[in-house]
């Protein structure tokens, strides 16, 4: 796979990838998991580095707030049933004091994931969800150092732009 690949933006599919630029993350993993070994914690250096095996394939989807287009929800599982794999849901909410607006926007993104759920079950298709309120670009550095086996992104163009280069995995963005 080529090391960069560049959006055309005279292209006119409404699917475009992108690499991202940064192992960052993925070396800190390594730091930490060589500092256990070397500490004599093997088997959580091994942890670290390997996801379990039994584990499915999960492709992340990052949702606008706390809703998700339906163009990127038929992508989405269109995809994942092709592929055997698993959607992991992520609505992001800005960090705000406000306990009601919180629990509102929850209650928007819970009903929004529910949906999927629906969609998915005749296609065999698990459907998680993770709420976080935080910036976009923090909550999916978050996700993808903390869940193993994401194989890569999904989002639509103005959250696909927020997070390029955050993670070591690629970027499809859903016009």
């Amino acid at each position: 796979m080529p090391r960069r690949l560049v959006h055309n933006s005279m292209h006119t599919s409404a699917l475009c990838l992108r690499r991202a630029k940064s192992v960052q993350d993925r070396l800190e993993d390594y730091g930490q998991a060589v500092a256990l070994a070397e500490a004599g914690e093997q088997a959580l250096a091994a942890k670290i580095l390997s996801p379990p095996a039994l584990e499915r394939r999960r492709i992340l989807v990052i949702g606008h707030g706390c809703s998700f287009s339906s163009r990127l929800r038929e992508y989405a599982l269109s995809v994942a049933e092709r592929m055997g794999s698993d959607l992991l849901l992520l609505s992001v909410g800005a960090d705000k004091p406000d306990q009601a607006w919180r629990d509102s926007f929850t209650q928007l993104a819970t009903q929004a994931a529910s949906d999927w759920a629906l969609q998915a079950g005749p296609l065999h298709v698990h459907v998680a969800h993770e709420i976080r309120f935080s910036s976009l670009e923090d909550a999916v550095s978050e996700l993808v150092r903390s869940c193993g086996r994401i194989e890569f992104i999904l989002s639509e163009p103005k959250e696909g732009e927020q997070v390029m280069g955050q993670t070591g995995l690629a970027l499809f963005t859903v016009k």
